[in-house]
């Protein structure tokens, strides 16, 4: 499986989660969701997805997701992420 690939399955279970409240997401804190799949071609991979306060004070919540498919990538897996505000509001884009 290509990074590119990789990027776009864990973009895609990410996406789902940006569907989701923020009052929704925040009772996932210190959670971790995996899901297996396989790719186009039959490869094996895993989405981890975890949740946690990227900033306290501002209660800014970070949804982390990650891939891994292979020896390389269980050490340095694919990863992306989106931050959303108590307001709903995403942060950084």
């Amino acid at each position: 499986m290509m990074r590119a690939e990789a990027l776009r399955i864990v973009e895609r279970y990410l996406e789902t989660y940006r569907r989701l409240d923020y009052s929704e997401l925040v009772l996932k804190i210190g959670e971790q969701e995996t899901f297996d799949g396989k790719s186009e071609a039959g490869e094996k991979y895993q989405v981890e997805i975890d949740f946690f306060y990227d900033d306290e004070q501002t209660k800014n919540l970070r949804v982390a997701g990650s891939v891994s498919f292979g020896l390389i990538t269980d050490f340095a897996p694919v990863a992306d992420d989106f931050i959303i505000a108590p307001d709903g509001s995403f942060i950084g884009e």
